[in-house]
């Protein structure tokens, strides 16, 4: 089974030299970014093709595969004219009588295999090659003069080398790059900032954004990427002048390094989806766990979460004290509306069993409702076992004071009793350790060993904590480093609960940038000026009972030979108003938007943020970005791979 494997309809390879199997997701509705790639796929790559009682080949390198397993139904592909799918770095057998259609990224290795398919035997009897990203020359001229070109009757560049996460998220899917980022000893930084920049360009005109840049001001890398997608976009912009017209001009593109905020990515987060991901087994959003059948057999279960959900989508940005409270709310609320007796307000897995069976007619709405039950009472459980009091020190250390607003006069008095606790793990005792060296602003050389003693912390746990020094943070006070800019944080007088007062930074970042009160000095401007017009500028205003603080302050189609390329961006003609174009129509509504590029991972809770801010603010869209996901332990474990600044 391939790496991305999830609960998936199951499309294997034909050939019998493999086990390979493609994973398209099989329900629910597209949202968003989701449907704008959706579109771009189905629409303009396969429809584009498309011929009534003529059949062909889809082939998928990796990062394909990945982009179309999150937008596109197997049903919707095969509806197409597709009777296979397989994989480009695949032995795939010969169907000599049909064409195939190539999706991927225009790398050596892509184009190695392309050209491999028409070496000797050609696989097929033509090919029309998409590539989510532009080519290069170099690799271009190596495609035409193969003899693979010959057999290629398509070739258009896509530009959608992104994996859209969620409705108002995206990943470059790009892991790797926080080690060649971070890393002084690593190699192909000028690579990695090339591809991010591609990849990334890409998104912007997939929304038909022309967005003003801006960028941290701290680490020089960041500002080599905001150049370098500046050019990209500029090419993009002389084919297509459209690009960021409107309300659009106003839109903004803020590319910050992880460095911006090291304190979200550590916290124990106490909402249902970064609580799910952090605590619990969840592996490519696969949850796999056991249920009770109504005969009391225990049975595997396999569930992937996502928005295609409903109810996951409801739950999963609310706190964990509500979550179990409001899924049985809405399962005695569905019981009632369906009229289903034998029901009461504390149902178990077990009742639920017994409902499913004997009303097999609404088996997916009570499976959901089981899994949601299965997942808060993992996670409390979890939260009980040895969470709860971790909580409590970890955000009296991230604010600097406790429940009360009051400031903590003795820190190290605090986490004392969990440094000597032999209870707890290591792994979160470098977490303590972590909040409190950031709080005091780095400790001394001495202070440290005594530290990492009386936890018993050694090795690479003692390197996770001083490659916080990678990010500009300070850890041992004889080699600080001085920052440039920070940034003010908000006061904020909405209630919260005592083990989530933490508010991410990146809710401070996105909220001053849509009332125009980004401090430049913290997030300058590419070029030093923003391009801001008159034309939709009007401040952001936020719906009254939110959560949310306001800032104060101010394509071508057709074929086409081998010898011709074309960059795809939206079209400015008038589209249909089905609810697939209603949808994608919704998620390039004319309003600036507001898209935030995290390099080096981004948290739930910094995602969780977004959504938060674009349900208070009617006047931007608001996207956020980054070459990855991270979870507490993720972010530790890339920490460890890092060699020190600084020696002990």
């Amino acid at each position: 089974r391939c790496s991305t494997a999830h609960a998936y309809e199951i499309r294997t390879c034909k050939c019998q030299n493999c086990s390979y199997g493609l994973f398209f997701c099989v329900v629910g509705e597209k949202m968003a970014l989701k449907a704008v790639v959706s579109k771009r796929v189905l629409d303009d790559i396969l429809g584009l093709l498309f011929k009534e009682g003529s059949w062909k080949v889809l082939v998928l390198d990796g990062l394909s595969t990945r982009i179309i397993s999150a937008c596109c139904k197997m049903h919707e592909v095969m509806s197409k004219g597709i009777t296979i799918v397989e994989a480009l770095d695949k032995k795939r057998q010969p169907f000599a009588a049909l064409e195939a259609i190539y999706i991927m990224v225009p790398s050596d290795e892509s184009i190695g295999h392309l050209i491999g398919d028409f070496h000797k035997q050609s696989l097929y009897r033509a090919a029309h090659v998409f590539f989510i990203a532009k080519c290069s020359a170099t690799l271009f001229s190596k495609l035409g003069a193969s003899s693979a070109a010959k057999k290629i009757v398509t070739l258009q560049e896509a530009n959608m080398a992104f994996l859209p996460y969620e409705s108002n998220v995206f990943t470059l899917d790009n892991p790797q790059a926080f080690d060649r980022f971070y890393s002084p000893t690593s190699q192909g930084k000028s690579e990695l900032v090339e591809k991010i920049a591609e990849q990334l360009s890409t998104v912007c005109a997939m929304l038909g954004e022309f967005p003003t840049i801006r960028y941290r001001d701290e680490l020089v890398k960041t500002q080599e990427i905001a150049d370098a997608v500046q050019t990209k976009l500029n090419d993009y912009k002389s084919q297509k002048k459209e690009l960021g017209q409107g309300a659009k001009q106003n839109s903004e593109l803020i590319i910050l390094d992880r460095g911006f905020d090291v304190v979200s990515p550590i916290l124990h987060e106490l909402t249902f989806q970064a609580m799910v991901y952090d605590l619990l087994p969840v592996k490519n959003d696969v949850y796999r766990y056991y249920s009770s059948t109504a005969g009391g057999e225990r049975k595997e279960k396999e569930v992937i979460l996502d928005e295609n959900d409903n109810l996951w989508g409801d739950l999963r940005h609310k706190h964990i004290a509500e979550v179990s409270k409001q899924v049985n709310e809405l399962f005695q609320e569905f019981t009632t509306k369906k009229k289903l007796k034998g029901t009461d307000k504390d149902a178990s897995i077990k009742d639920m069993g017994r409902m499913i069976k004997k009303m097999p007619q609404y088996q997916k709405e009570l499976s959901q409702y089981a899994l949601h039950v299965t997942l808060a009472s993992e996670c409390m459980q979890k939260y009980r076992g040895g969470v709860n009091p971790l909580c409590i020190v970890e955000q009296d250390m991230a604010l600097g004071t406790n429940a009360q607003g009051e400031r903590i006069s003795d820190p190290l008095k605090e986490v004392m009793p969990v440094l000597f606790d032999r209870q707890i793990q290591a792994a979160d005792k470098v977490r303590i350790l972590m909040l409190y060296i950031l709080l005091k602003g780095g400790v001394s050389r001495a202070d440290f060993i005594k530290l990492m003693e009386h936890a018993e912390i050694h090795g690479d746990d003692r390197k996770v904590i001083l490659n916080l020094m990678h990010f500009g943070s300070t850890v041992i006070t004889e080699a600080k480093k001085s920052v440039k800019h920070t940034l003010k944080r908000k006061t904020r007088t909405e209630e919260r609960y005592e083990v989530s007062r933490w508010v991410p930074l990146i809710q401070d970042i996105i909220e001053y940038a849509a009332t125009g009160a980004l401090d430049q000095s913290y997030c300058p401007y590419l070029g030093g000026k923003s391009r801001m017009s008159s034309v939709g500028g009007a401040a952001a205003s936020w719906s009254s009972g939110s959560s949310t603080s306001a800032a104060s302050g101010a394509s071508s189609s057709g074929s086409s030979s081998v010898r011709q390329r074309w960059n795809w961006v939206p079209s400015s003609q008038p589209q249909k108003s089905d609810s697939k174009e209603a949808s994608v129509q919704k998620a390039k509504k004319d309003v600036p938007t507001i898209i935030i590029f995290i390099v080096g991972g981004m948290t739930y809770s910094e995602i969780r943020a977004i959504y938060e801010v674009s349900s208070a603010c009617s006047t931007h869209e608001f996207i956020i970005g980054s070459t990855h996901i991270i979870t507490p332990t993720e972010f530790i474990n890339q920490l460890k791979v890092l060699n020190p600044l600084t020696d002990l």
